[in-house]
């Protein structure tokens, strides 16, 4: 886009230039024939409206106001273009006769023909640019291409400029179209698929960067954008594919292979995200019959207090028994009230367990999302290490290198926090080396890369580090 932008102010200052260069005094004798020929030839047509001579006289000397390339001068009538090529269409009507056409709507036809209306119209397109007014600037560029369908420059600048005034469903046309008449400019394959993916037409917004690529093979900034774009329609597969491909073609390309790491780790959270989703479904049932057997705790011991109230009531006094029925009455309410309560929590743990599925069928998914993750955390260093043997001190390598180990500490961790009292006596201490094992595998590249970068973010996981291992000199020292 900043591409195309520059290269219509270019155009716009080149024609201004040209003009600059020119005698002054020519210029402004220049100006005054003009004048004179749009006021003479108004009075024609007024004259002898149904001359055809007379509207053809009238178009070219709009034509001349509007291709004039002193904008303060072209912007005496801003819709010349407009007025020239209703006055070529008028002479062309007057100049027919049973379909066919005479010299005069021939020679008016000549002007769109030759151009020069289009010429006008870009003038114009570029004096409202340069004013930064973008929606007149779209009515003369759109007009221009209109007129001359085949043309690639009309069909891109409209494009840009309605880029600029926020109409991408003309740019898409205008884009469209330059790419169907053979333009191959690289800002308009990315212009347009940078729209194509604002519309959510993924395949089109990829086809497009596909088709600049095979024109432009050398093009990183191309590869980069559909990567990108990937990634952000959640191709992730898509994505490794392509980072497969460049590095077969260039394995020394230490950015495609920490890509993958990364993309790989991408995978890895969507799939345990998956398998979390699975397992608070099962705490959710789990809790909801934790919930249950404590309410049918809380009614059995109503019950029983009925119970004893009845034995009670049996062997009490006249003079008790109206307390006691009373007490027991008032029971019989609770009980009611918690029976009720627990018939809500059955039907709340009916709805969870429905929502969970089948229990079988879930641990065979969770098992099998397990050993996805399993099998994809055994490839991901690897694509670390191949970019610290290209580059030995590539700090985004050694980040996340050491990254991938501390979250692994973090997540054994988890397992130690939700451990109870018996189960942590029994196996704290060797999940606790576990745990140690792995900030020690994180703790050499969060160093060196530390050493490459002196990051803030980096020395607090850094700080951490030291303080789970105990490294109070280490520790000092950074502070």
């Amino acid at each position: 886009m900043k591409k195309l932008v520059l290269t219509l102010f270019t155009v716009a200052m080149a024609m201004g230039s040209t003009f600059a260069q020119a005698d002054k005094a020519l210029v402004e004798a220049q100006k005054k024939s003009i004048l004179e020929s749009v006021k003479k030839s108004d009075e024609e047509a007024k004259k002898a409206p149904t001359k055809a001579k007379s509207w053809l006289n009238r178009a070219l000397a709009y034509v001349d106001v509007a291709s004039f390339p002193d904008s303060t001068f072209a912007l005496t009538d801003a819709d010349a273009a407009f007025k020239a090529i209703e006055y070529i269409n008028e002479a062309v009507k007057l100049d027919t006769k049973d379909g066919k056409k005479g010299s005069i709507a021939k020679e008016a036809e000549k002007l769109i023909e030759d151009k020069k209306i289009y010429t006008a119209l870009m003038n114009m397109g570029v004096i409202k640019y340069q004013g930064k007014d973008y929606k007149n600037s779209l009515k003369y560029m759109a007009k221009a291409s209109e007129l001359t369908p085949k043309d690639t420059t009309s069909a891109m600048y409209t494009g840009v400029v309605a880029q600029l005034s926020q109409n991408d469903d003309v740019a898409l046309t205008a884009y469209e179209r330059y790419m169907t008449i053979g333009g191959k400019d690289v800002a308009i394959i990315y212009g347009l698929s940078q729209i194509y993916k604002t519309k959510k037409q993924e395949d089109k917004a990829l086809a497009l960067l596909d088709q600049g690529i095979a024109l432009y093979p050398a093009s990183k900034d191309l590869k980069n954008e559909k990567f990108n774009m990937l990634i952000s329609f959640n191709r992730i597969d898509q994505a490794i594919d392509q980072l497969k491909k460049t590095i077969a073609a260039d394995p020394k390309d230490a950015m495609s292979l920490l890509n993958i790491g990364l993309l790989y780790e991408n995978k890895i959270n969507g799939l345990n995200d998956e398998a979390r989703k699975i397992s608070d479904k099962s705490v959710k049932v789990d809790e909801a019959k934790r919930k249950i057997a404590a309410q049918k705790e809380q009614v059995a011991a109503f019950v029983e207090e009925i119970t004893r109230n009845k034995a009670k009531l049996k062997t009490a006094q006249p003079k008790q028994k109206a307390a006691i029925t009373a007490q027991i009455a008032q029971l019989d309410g609770t009980v009611k009230e918690q029976n009720a309560k627990l018939e809500e929590l059955k039907g709340e743990l009916s709805k969870v367990e429905s929502e969970v599925g089948d229990a079988a069928q879930n641990a065979a998914k969770l098992a099998d999302l397990n050993a996805k993750m399993d099998a994809l955390k055994s490839e991901v260093p690897g694509f670390y290490t191949k970019a610290l043997a290209i580059d030995a001190n590539y700090y985004d390598a050694l980040y996340q290198m050491g990254a991938f180990r501390f979250n692994e500490a973090s997540e054994i961790k988890k397992k130690v926090n939700a451990m109870d009292m018996e189960t942590y006596k029994k196996e704290g201490k060797n999940v606790e080396a576990q745990i140690s094992a792995k900030y020690n595998e994180a703790l050499p590249f969060f160093e060196k890369a530390y050493a490459a970068k002196k990051d803030e973010d980096l020395k607090e996981i850094l700080k951490q580090v030291y303080r789970e291992l105990k490294m109070e000199s280490k520790l000092a020292e950074l502070k």
